[in-house]
């Protein structure tokens, strides 16, 4: 059973991100939850950075992400429990397809949609290709047996039928009918037109010559052909009559969109993808060990972009023409050299919790999954990530130098077994493990030297994990005075689940008699919301207070609402916090009832409500045990 409450966690995810309405769709990687929104400004990353699974948070574009690593599974299931739009849901109101950002952030976020959702099936297969190249090199199975042939399709079934899988999903991203674009696909990798690829005769569709061209194992024509249908079907749509549009549109799709994608968009898909082939191998071949050490440098900074999904189909591609000598093989290099600094980080670190940290995001890393190492430990240290930028670097360099080849794609210390193959595996083995091997350790050792400057608030900041309470004394016993005047009430009155239920933490409500909030003791001001409805504060007691002033308050945007303080402020007893105009909001519609919760609730071992009815700024509401 999993240590962390995901559904609680996903409520206050829920919550920071401007609540369930403001969020457009949301779906996961291996390490990080993608939200679209509708009001970015709605968003308090600062919250959702806080919570114990999260490594950390990052705008990618029009992307928000949540770093979570091994946690995305339970946050995103917990999300999608509660009813976020996800990716089995319209995607009409995708903001991937936006007028915002730029031609080349479009076509970056496209790629990614289409190759993120690939990994774990990727994955799967690249490791049955490693167990099958392992049982064939120690001669566990012959490759003339039935059981050789067996596994070797289980694995090339993900490769040679990639362009269904990548059609699948750009369908998603381009909004296309997912079958129609799931048709394309097999009109590229229909069994006779294999054979008619095979044959010596010419292919000619109405006399024109269809190019011969293998496109199993191939990712860019099918991204061109649906990206392509996303116009063809909109058209089709266009000038299909009302009566008749269920039998025209998909039909008058299907018929402009196979001809063109066998006779143009196929071929050119196929063309750039050898062209890219060709240029790979050229560079790794005459300037090997300057591309790929370059590259491996500079792979964590491509990371924090978002564009390193946009090398996967040119890796892809290589691997599927004879074997990548760059996107994979720098990759490995930059994954590993993480994981040394990180460990390293782990081994210097005087603080536990960077202790626990280290340790735990360096395995990760060493299984490729970098992003809790990176924005976890080695971004916030600064040095690290200098040690890890180099070593990856150098090892790169080694790696080009003695052309190292991966024929199976690979990103982590399970690259090693991808190591054998072509004509002389064992030597390309061991330059592959040498290349690992260096960028691990030099990692490890330069960070040692380099050293780094930790204090408490980036350690904080960095172990996500650790409660918030414990980085203040709590004072028990303690009492938290009203930071409103007006009706106190029970939280469990309050018409919001996440309120009533004590999702957030236990607390009290007060129906305000006035507009003003003010300090209810000393305190720092940890977060106050753009909108200006809700303010967290840090009582010099230890309490962390969240005061939300009205429910659903969050969509009218900070109008009514005016705060005197900005984050990092400290208050004294009484300061006045916000302002807000209570004739407008509820002429607007709203009720103005006032959670007050301890956010840090677990510190406590009771906290109790005092007797209902008016209170002012000075009464104490909640005595804390």
């Amino acid at each position: 059973m999993s240590k962390y409450d995901y559904k609680q966690d996903a409520q206050k995810i829920i919550h920071a991100l401007g609540g369930k309405s403001n969020i457009k769709r949301v779906f996961h990687c291996m390490t990080r939850v993608r939200v679209y929104v509708k009001n970015e400004k709605l968003v308090d990353a600062e919250s959702i950075a806080k919570l114990p699974e999260v490594a950390g948070t990052t705008w990618n574009n029009e992307q928000f992400q949540i770093i979570a690593g091994t946690y995305v599974g339970g946050i995103y299931d917990a999300l999608v429990d509660l009813g976020v739009p996800n990716d089995d849901v319209d995607t009409s109101d995708m903001t991937s397809n936006s007028n915002n950002g730029t031609i080349m952030s479009k076509i970056v976020e496209a790629i990614t949609g289409c190759m993120t959702p690939l990994i774990p099936a990727l994955t799967a297969a690249g490791m049955i290709k490693v167990v099958l190249a392992l049982c064939t090199t120690f001669n566990w199975v012959s490759q003339t047996s039935s059981t050789f042939q067996v596994i070797s399709f289980m694995a090339d079934a993900m490769y040679y039928f990639l362009p269904f899988f990548v059609a699948a999903n750009a369908a998603k991203v381009f909004r296309v009918n997912q079958s129609l674009a799931l048709l394309i696909a097999g009109v590229f990798l229909h069994p006779n037109f294999v054979k008619m690829m095979a044959a010596k005769a010419p292919i000619l569709f109405f006399g024109a010559p269809v190019y011969k061209y293998d496109y199993s194992y191939s990712v860019i024509p099918i991204l061109l052909m649906v990206w392509l249908m996303s116009y063809i079907s909109k058209f089709s749509k266009k000038v299909s009559p009302d009566i008749i549009r269920l039998i025209m549109e998909p039909t008058l799709t299907i018929v402009v969109s196979a001809p063109l994608a066998l006779l143009i968009v196929g071929p050119i898909g196929g063309v750039i993808g050898e062209g890219l082939a060709i240029v790979i191998k050229f560079l790794s071949a005459h300037l090997g060990f300057v591309i790929v050490g370059l590259l491996a440098a500079a792979f964590p900074y491509i990371v924090m972009t978002g564009m390193h999904h946009a090398l996967t189909p040119i890796g892809l591609n290589a691997v599927a023409t004879g074997g990548d000598t760059l996107i994979f093989v720098s990759q490995v290099c930059s994954n590993v050299a993480q994981a040394g600094a990180a460990l390293a980080v782990a081994v210097k670190s005087k603080n536990k919790n960077m202790k626990q940290l280290g340790s735990a995001t360096g395995i990760s890393a060493l299984m490729g999954i970098t992003e809790p190492a990176l924005y976890g430990v080695t971004l916030k240290l600064k040095k690290p990530l200098l040690a890890a930028t180099i070593a990856a670097g150098v090892g790169g360099i080694i790696g080009g130098i003695f052309q190292v080849t991966l024929y199976i794609p690979q990103n982590c210390l399970l690259a090693l077994p991808a190591f054998i193959g072509g004509k002389k595996p064992w030597i390309n083995f061991a330059f592959g493990s040498l290349m690992i091997l260096v960028s691990f350790v030099m990692a490890f050792i330069l960070t040692l030297v380099f050293g780094f400057k930790e204090n408490q608030q980036s350690v904080k900041n960095a172990k996500k994990s650790v409660n918030t309470a414990d980085a203040v004394i709590i004072e028990k016993p303690a009492t938290v005075s009203a930071p409103v005047e007006g009706q106190l009430e029970s939280l469990t009155s309050v018409p919001d689940r996440t309120f009533s239920e004590k999702m957030m933490g236990d607390g009290v409500a007060i129906n305000p008699s006035n507009g003003v909030v003010r300090a209810p003791a000393d305190a720092t001001v940890i977060s106050i919301m753009d909108t200006k409805h809700g303010i967290i504060l840090q009582l010099k007691n230890g309490a962390q207070i969240l005061i939300h002033i009205g429910l659903d308050t969050v969509n009218l945007k900070g109008k009514y609402f005016e705060s005197t303080v900005k984050n990092g402020d400290k208050v004294k007893k009484g300061d006045i916090l916000i302002r807000f105009d209570k004739k407008q909001i509820l002429a607007a519609g709203y009720n103005l009832i006032t959670p007050i919760i301890v956010l840090n609730t677990s510190a406590y071992n009771k906290i109790q409500m005092e007797d209902k009815g008016e209170v002012t700024f000075n009464d104490i509401v909640l005595d804390l045990n």
